[in-house]
């Protein structure tokens, strides 16, 4: 049980690391993408919806390490 563990450990710390904005905001713009093509958003929307998530992932990744570095 401890190998478990401890692959428990280093995957969080792999995948997470000090940035879980970084983690969890594009699987958040990729759920939501996912909900505008079911519900038949034009393609335009969902590039549009994409591009925008990513630049607030962005801003809050970079606002987060500037809070932190101050």
């Amino acid at each position: 049980m401890t190998y478990v563990r401890a692959f428990g450990r280093f995957l969080y710390d792999f995948l997470v690391g000090d940035a879980w904005e970084l983690f969890v905001g594009p699987l958040a713009i990729l759920l939501g993408c996912w909900l505008l093509v079911q519900l038949g958003a034009a393609a335009i929307v969902v590039g549009l919806a994409f591009f925008v998530g990513v630049l607030v992932v962005a801003g809050i990744s970079v606002g987060a390490a500037l809070r932190g570095a101050a």
